[in-house]
């Protein structure tokens, strides 16, 4: 009842905003974007951008969109329910989330589920592969990816309904409004996802049990200039998750697990001639509550609550860019397994960057201080070069690293706080060919990275599973990436391709990481003409490991998926746009967890409207 009370409330907002009338309204075109370091401090490395439009025609969880457009594995233990990334052969604590600038992992794992994440709530998606923990902390080794909202000053007022409904029971609601003056800009997301998850499983006489799951998700920004030199921004999130686990066998005990986060964040951003100052604060609260068995329910749940403070100061001279950065970061948890524990850290970070007419170069430090371990001292530097206006090459090498999550420091019986973080030394190079007129980008980049002192909890000599820095692992690989958008009067063609090779070995046996598939290939084509536009996927993915050993007897084998949507958009209907999408088109039996089978042949048809 109180998500409907909410939920009723922001509509009506919503719609007063719609109807009223914006007095001197001045055209700017001007885009406010928080997370200012992602494109200005990534030299040497291949950003991706996934747009507003791509999210619209990819609905659903996180994972659907990025695993259908990045070089990302994911293991999902059924659809909806955990999922976690492999991002270059690392591990799902080793890829960072970045909301609007902040780490949003957990506090207690390190890590976040991608399928607790709905992508209805953001203007854009972008990818950054490799290192980037100088600038977003803990994490970010194998990758990082950017959750980002913006805010337009041109006097606009737009509104996107959406609904989207398919097999199992899947239904999707979408409510997105903005509107804005030359002064202030406000924007809202409101979505919804339920299903009653109760696919069969493809080649068997099982169904999917115990997998309904239903996700609350609301997002705010607002934005106020005080003059023409100061501005103060808010975002906030809401997230509210309800689900069952699948069951692997029929007389398994069903069993649910129910999350609500709550994220806050404050901005003041002050410019003097070439100096800009911005000043943050943030909150995030994670609650988790877990229930063994929902015939007799007794939950377990943990909280955790973590403040920021984060001053950085923009310095721009000539040729030069400069950003000083500090953070202070306080974090409390506790729960029914997790003793109830703080921590504090302060980190200080300098960038610089440097552009020649035809090199940039970037070199980036940071140092962290902590009362619970010692942190390593981070470095980044990168290097772009163009070598014509068609061929142009990029360098990075950088130190990263991650800290021990909660539930490696106060595990009840188990948790070590003297665990140290674990630390990648890493290097990529890109070579870029493109057209001047964008109507193809081919990119090539290999990369390695040596992670030390990697995290694995083991049994100790009582029988006690405890973390430990075990491990030693370097992963290499090579990843290809084509771009071409073609047009002829009406007819437009749009080509992604991209092919991932990723080897993922234990130093010390030799083997490959599970759940790491050598091979991933992906491609989607996009025909439109006039209101008609037809998409055609196709993904591949290798086979992988379930063991350590690498067994033969224990590989999930390889598959290729094909999926398939077509779409019109109507005339003189206020920009009304039907679409009909099939998802595994061949009906095709697949895993990316052992014992944890994926849904067959699927189907959605979905209605947006805008105005």
């Amino acid at each position: 009842m109180k998500y409907s009370i909410i939920y009723s409330a922001l509509a009506c907002l919503i719609t007063t905003l719609c109807y009223s009338q914006l007095d001197s309204i001045q055209k700017l075109d001007e885009v406010f974007v928080v997370d200012r370091q992602i494109k200005r401090f990534s030299t040497g490395q291949v950003l991706q951008s996934i747009s507003s439009r791509a999210l619209q025609e990819t609905p659903g969880l996180l994972t659907d969109v990025l695993q259908e457009n990045t070089p990302i594995f994911f293991k999902q233990n059924g659809y909806g329910m955990v999922s976690s990334p492999s991002f270059r052969g690392t591990t799902a604590q080793q890829t960072a989330v970045v909301w609007n600038g902040f780490n949003i992992n957990s506090q207690f794992n390190g890590q976040t589920d991608f399928n607790t994440l709905l992508v209805d709530g953001f203007d854009e998606l972008s990818v950054r592969p490799g290192g980037g923990s100088v600038i977003y902390g803990t994490g970010a080794i194998g990758g990082s990816i950017h959750l980002k909202n913006e805010l337009k000053f041109n006097g606009e007022t737009n509104v996107n309904l959406s609904a989207r409904a398919g097999s199992f029971s899947t239904f999707q609601n979408l409510l997105k409004a903005s509107t804005s003056s030359d002064n202030w800009s406000l924007s809202v997301a409101l979505s919804r996802i339920s299903s009653e998850n109760n696919y069969d499983w493809p080649e068997t006489d099982r169904q999917n049990i115990n997998g309904q799951f239903e996700h609350y998700n609301a997002n705010l920004s607002l934005s106020r200039k005080l003059d023409q030199n100061n501005r103060i921004t808010y975002h906030g999130m809401y997230f509210n998750g309800d689900r069952n686990f699948s069951l692997v066998f029929r007389s398994d005990t069903p069993s649910n697990y129910a999350n609500e986060d709550h994220r806050h964040m404050l901005e003041w951003e002050s410019r003097f001639s070439e100096v800009k100052s911005v000043f943050k604060l943030a909150y995030f609260d994670e609650f988790s509550e877990y229930t063994a068995n929902v015939n007799t329910p007794r939950p377990t749940g943990a909280t955790a609550q973590k403040a920021l403070a984060r001053y950085s100061l923009f310095y721009t001279y000539n040729n030069f860019d400069f950003n000083v950065l500090s953070e202070y970061n306080y974090s409390t948890a506790d729960g029914d397994n997790v003793l109830s524990e703080s921590r504090t850290i302060a980190s200080f970070a300098f960038l610089s960057k440097y552009h020649w007419d035809d090199l940039t170069a970037e070199l980036s430090v940071r140092q962290e201080y902590s009362d619970v371990y010692d942190s390593p001292f981070l470095f980044s530097s990168g290097l772009n070069y163009e070598f014509s206006n068609h061929v142009a090459a990029k360098v990075n090498v950088s130190k990263n690293f991650r800290i021990p999550t909660f539930n490696d420091l106060y595990w009840e019986g188990s948790g070590r706080t003297d665990l140290l973080p674990e630390t990648s030394n890493q290097a990529e190079a890109s070579l870029i060919f493109s057209d001047t007129k964008e109507k193809y980008q081919l990119s090539f980049t290999g990369y390695y990275n040596d992670i030390t002192n990697l995290i694995r909890w083991i049994p100790n000599t009582e029988n006690i599973w405890q973390p430990e820095n075990v491990d030693e692992v370097e992963t290499y690989g090579l990843e290809a990436n084509f771009r071409s958008q073609l047009q002829y009067g009406e007819h437009k063609l749009r080509i992604n391709s991209l092919y991932a090779y990723t080897i993922s070995e234990n130093k010390q046996t030799g083997f490959q990481l599970t759940y790491v598939p050598k091979h991933q290939f992906k491609n989607n084509l996009t025909y439109e003409f006039g209101r008609f536009s037809t998409k055609v996927q196709n993904l591949y993915n290798g086979e992988v490991f379930t063991r350590a050993n690498n067994s033969e007897g224990d590989i999930l084998e390889d598959y290729m998926l094909w999926n398939a949507s077509v779409s019109y958009l109507f005339p003189e209907l206020l920009d009304l746009k039907l679409s009909f999408q099939v998802r595994n088109i061949s009906d095709t039996p697949y895993q990316t967890v052992e014992n944890r089978p994926l849904p067959g042949r699927h189907f959605f048809i979905q209605t947006q409207l805008n105005f």
